[in-house]
């Protein structure tokens, strides 16, 4: 299942779509869980982020790849997705909930479907015959933004090329020039990462990041203390946009490729799962929750075990014999359900990692802990199963079993404090 993984090429794949996910959940987190609104079209910032990019890239690369053309691309990207940001926020921001939920989704798949049909541009804006051609016309006129398949930034209108591939094939030579490549984008990801969770977390902490949280407690409340809900609703809007604009553009030059199969609901969904089960609110929450996240996704995805599953062959059902991996899905859903029927706040509610959280957390689980020590006995019990079975799936049942077993004893004595108390209150 593992196989590979510390290979230096996969594991700095792994470790930078990690932290283009992380990117993409805190602009999100501050949207959803500071501001307290409902976005679902998050993945169309994220979208219109590469594919500005890519074209920037696209159109002005030369063949030895171009330094300018890849550093403009990162603000370029931001301010598009930024802007879009702004065409959505504000006529958008003034619903509430559920619509405004609907209305976020709208606007990404209005995105998803004008870029699929790009290439009927092409009819409309085909360059008149024996005209020059420019980047521009190029791409508006005989690209298009490459329809259903998208396309790649390395075939440029000058013959365009990946800059950091070439720069390190210069400096290290062709052998390590994809170790370099990989080597370069994992340390810009992660202070990415870092620069992200700073300008974030410094907004917050700002006068303008304490209007908005007013706002995520009580709009009421807020606007008669005199903050202005508009203002600070398209603010947070647009900052979480242009940072997820920022990940389209590092994951575009990361891929050297852009297609919109990579901006459909599913990964919306998946960055809105990742803020969910972090805590909405909890910067430090969404760390720990895309790397669960992503790291069951990838484990999931790639067992090989075999289990009878019931199939519906016509005649009846019957057993067949599928790898887990082929219900990857299933299992990830399970988990996710299991995990906030557990923990409906997230992992770290609307907490911080800190000392102090540390010592809160520490000293709760000393005065009422959920998951008591085994003894030692029970831990000997424990062993001599592991060593009969020699399965590794045993082991995970019996995790499972534990931690459902202390659930709903927690959720047992949970109730019969709360009715002791409505007793009292009563007598």
């Amino acid at each position: 299942m593992f196989e590979g993984l510390f290979n230096f090429a996969n594991l700095s794949n792994h470790l930078i779509l990690v932290g283009i996910f992380v990117i993409l959940a805190l602009s999100l987190n501050l949207i959803n869980g500071s501001l307290g609104a409902f976005s679902l079209g998050h993945h169309a910032f994220w979208g219109m982020g590469a594919y500005v990019a890519g074209s920037v890239v696209w159109a002005l690369g030369t063949p030895d790849g171009g330094f300018v053309p890849w550093a403009l691309s990162f603000p370029l990207a931001m301010l598009a997705a930024a802007l879009f940001g702004v065409l959505v926020g504000v006529p958008c921001l003034r619903l509430r909930g559920d619509y405004l939920a609907i209305v976020t989704l709208g606007f990404a798949e209005i995105f998803v479907i004008f870029v699929r049909n790009s290439e009927s541009w092409k009819n409309l804006l085909s360059a008149p015959a024996g005209a020059e051609t420019g980047p521009v016309r190029a791409i508006f006129a005989e690209r298009g933004l490459g329809g259903a398949a998208g396309f790649s930034m390395g075939d440029g209108f000058k013959g365009g090329n990946d800059f950091v591939l070439s720069l390190m094939s210069r400096m290290l030579g062709p052998e390590q020039a994809i170790f370099g490549k990989n080597l370069f984008y994992l340390i810009l990801t992660w202070l990415l990462v870092a620069a992200t969770y700073l300008v974030i977390r410094n907004l917050l902490r700002s006068a303008h990041g304490r209007a908005i949280l007013a706002i995520r407690e009580d709009e009421t409340a807020a606007e008669l203390l005199g903050v202005n809900l508009t203002r600070y609703k398209v603010l947070a809007f647009v900052t979480g946009a242009a940072f997820a604009g920022l990940a389209g553009a590092l994951y575009a030059n990361y891929l050297s490729n852009v297609s919109p199969n990579s901006f459909l609901l599913m990964n919306g969904i998946k960055i809105l799962l990742m803020v969910v089960l972090g805590g909405l609110g909890s910067m430090s929450g969404t760390f720990v929750a895309v790397m669960v996240l992503y790291a069951s996704e990838q484990a999931l995805s790639t067992l090989s075990m075999r289990v009878p599953f019931p199939a519906y062959t016509g005649g009846g059902f019957e057993f067949a014999d599928l790898e887990l991996k082929e219900l990857w899905q299933v299992i990830f859903s399970l988990v996710l359900v299991l995990l906030m029927l557990m923990r409906p706040q997230g992992i770290m509610g609307r907490e911080e990692f800190s000392r102090a959280w540390v010592r809160k957390i520490l000293a709760e689980w000393r005065k009422d802990p959920v998951m008591p020590v085994l003894t030692a006995a029970q831990w000997l019990q424990l062993l001599v199963v592991l060593a009969a079975n020699r399965n590794p799936w045993v082991l995970l049942g019996s995790l499972l079993a534990v931690v459902g077993c202390q659930f709903f004893k927690l959720r047992r004595r949970t109730a019969r404090l709360r009715a002791a108390a409505e007793g009292g209150a009563r007598a």
